[in-house]
């Protein structure tokens, strides 16, 4: 369920996910091999003045390169195909590739996307896995923020174990535990 996990009134009532809305752009510069393989994790000021951003660049395999970043807390639409960007922050990620590499600007690259996408967080930044308090047999693992591509298989492995087995043994699942929550409340 991810970021719509929050619409989930049972789940709403012990703890908050809510949305992160996440833009990216992909490029493709029409020099091959134009951009190194590294990822670039930049704190970029805007020069019309404001707080550093933090967005993020990786070069892909296929010579694209993918930015992201421009994050905000918004409401999560009911239908994922509501889900639109914001022109405002797709602008910005623009100058950020022109301004890491001149072969990512307009005139040397190609837009191949423009995007958003919802990315599930919590009121701790921390995910949220395990069995909801007062509901025998109710799971939920939610709340990866980006992560969550990186540590589904982890979680899963390690929600199997606490259903099947009663314990989660592959990771220590405590820390991540919805009873935390109801100790706030």
């Amino acid at each position: 369920m991810g970021p719509w996990s929050g619409k989930f009134e049972m789940l709403s009532s012990v703890f908050r996910v809510y949305g992160t809305k996440a833009h990216s752009i992909v490029l493709e510069p029409k020099e091959p091999n134009a951009i190194t393989p590294h990822a670039l994790f930049l704190s970029y000021y805007p020069s019309n003045g404001g707080g550093a951003l933090d967005p993020e660049v990786y070069p892909r395999p296929t010579g694209e390169v993918y930015l992201c970043g421009m994050s905000s807390q918004e409401e999560v639409p009911d239908d994922p195909d509501q889900v639109t960007s914001n022109p405002e922050s797709i602008e910005v990620l623009k100058r950020v590739a022109k301004t890491v590499s001149s072969y990512l600007n307009e005139e040397n690259a190609q837009v191949k996307a423009e995007q958003a996408c919802f990315l599930p967080s919590t009121e701790d930044g921390v995910p949220v896995i395990g069995e909801i308090p007062g509901i025998k047999g109710c799971y939920v693992a939610t709340g990866h923020s980006c992560w969550g591509i990186l540590n589904g298989p982890a979680t899963g492995s390690a929600l199997a174990e606490l259903i099947v087995d009663g314990v989660a043994t592959s990771v220590d699942l405590s820390r991540f535990s919805p009873s935390r929550f109801s100790k706030r409340r």
